[in-house]
């Protein structure tokens, strides 16, 4: 079984709990094994992408400083795949300029995330 390393960012607690759960099963079901870091802080979040390796990105979209994460990502690393997820619409433009390659509209589901991954290519 291939094991990848994902980070999820959501500055709602329970929000990024449930993506990291979505993601866990979403990928249990491909039969690739996922280790997923949570983060809730963006100072944390930033810094822990600045140290590792990630196979995938996933960012919560509530407010600017969230877009600000997602740009700090691309800062790093210009080739991690980068998804975002949000209940806001009006973020979903500035998500392609930073090459995020596909915006998540919340509540994720396992279906919705499966799609947005196989899009990525090499990621399954």
């Amino acid at each position: 079984m291939t094991e990848k390393r994902i980070t999820v960012y959501d500055a709602t607690p329970a929000d990024c709990r449930i993506t990291a759960k979505v993601l866990i099963e979403c990928f249990d079901r491909a039969g690739i094994e996922a280790v997923v870091s949570e983060f809730t802080a963006y100072e944390d979040f930033i810094y822990d992408f600045r140290d590792n390796y990630y196979d995938i990105a996933f960012v919560g979209i509530g407010s600017m400083l969230d877009l600000e994460a997602a740009r700090g990502i691309r800062g790093l690393d210009e080739n991690c795949p980068l998804f975002l997820i949000s209940n806001i619409t009006e973020y979903a433009l500035e998500g392609f300029r930073i090459n995020a390659l596909d915006y998540i509209i919340k509540p994720v589901t396992i279906q919705r995330i499966s799609e947005a991954v196989t899009r990525a290519g090499s990621v399954f």
